[in-house]
């Protein structure tokens, strides 16, 4: 598909135009894998499957992750070798997203048995690779109203400020309710205690750091900028916009792991703020996710 002549000479070299392709992949597949991440099953099961396994594993993952960018994969390219190769970069990027994100919760480490690593990570990739394929269809073309509007669809009227509060209160629930749908079935696992008690304060850190990035790919690598603004402010800014998310999802994730959540999860102050930490990442996904279907 031929990019338009304005955005080759904003763009020349394409670089642009990719790093919003792998963002968008990145973040479909962050929304397909990331409740999986959190299951001790998955992680117990890709220490038990044998090479064979794997192998057709990564096989079928390839095979499913081709026929989805047949139709709405990350990038434009609609010839059969360059859907071929968007799949390859999709199994990629699960490879990827999946190793970091089980080294930041320390279920793999350099001390872990390579064939341990290699079967988790490859088990794992398996669900965000195809996220990563879908990302079209997932994340492209969203917005704060939802999908585009079509052509001669009026605009909203009345006070620009009370339109304003009610697109931002729409924002909040959204998050409220992505965050929630995320992590309701983690929140009372055991998991979350198990991963929490691995985390030392600088883990912590970089995981909030990859929790934010993560919010900020899946709002902005989507289009989602493109929304209404009837009242223009700080508020609508990036920063706000990610900031919100990120607060909400985690708010969410205290209230439930204080109302759900294993006891040992809120025994203490530090193991509390561990717990919070590790349920947010899935949380702020969650919260992220929700605000591209409002």
């Amino acid at each position: 598909m031929a990019e338009p002549r304005a955005q080759q000479s904003d763009d020349p070299r394409g670089w642009r135009k990719e790093a919003r392709d792998l963002s968008a992949a990145v973040a479909g597949g962050a929304i397909v894998g990331m409740p999986l991440l959190y299951t001790m099953e998955m992680w117990f099961r890709g220490t038990m499957l044998s090479e064979w396994h794997l192998g057709a594993i990564l096989a079928l993952t390839l095979v499913v992750s081709f026929l989805s960018s047949l139709e709405s994969g990350f990038r434009s390219d609609d010839t059969l070798v360059g859907t071929a190769m968007e799949a390859v970069t999709s199994v990629g990027i699960g490879i990827v997203l999946s190793a970091a994100i089980l080294a930041l919760v320390g279920e793999i480490s350099l001390d872990s048995a390579p064939s341990e690593v290699v079967g988790k990570i490859l088990l794992q990739a398996a669900a965000v690779s195809i996220g990563a394929a879908f990302a079209n269809a997932q994340v492209r073309g969203k917005s704060r109203t939802g999908d585009e509007p079509e052509d001669g669809e009026e605009a909203p009227e009345g006070d620009p400020e009370a339109l304003q509060l009610r697109a931002d209160l729409r924002d909040f629930s959204a998050a409220m309710a992505g965050s929630l749908l995320f992590t309701m079935n983690i929140a009372s696992t055991e998991e979350i205690v198990m991963i929490a008690s691995r985390l030392s304060p600088w883990r912590q850190l970089a995981m909030v750091g990859v929790s934010v990035a993560l919010c900020y790919i899946i709002l902005f690598a989507s289009g989602f900028e493109r929304h209404d603004v009837y009242v223009k402010s700080l508020f609508q800014s990036r920063a706000f916009e990610t900031s919100m998310t990120c607060a909400v999802s985690l708010l969410m994730a205290l209230v439930l792991l204080c109302l759900i959540g294993e006891r040992e999860a809120t025994s203490d102050p530090s193991t509390l703020v561990a717990s919070v930490v590790t349920l947010g990442l899935p949380a702020i996904v969650g919260g992220a996710a929700g605000r591209l279907v409002v």
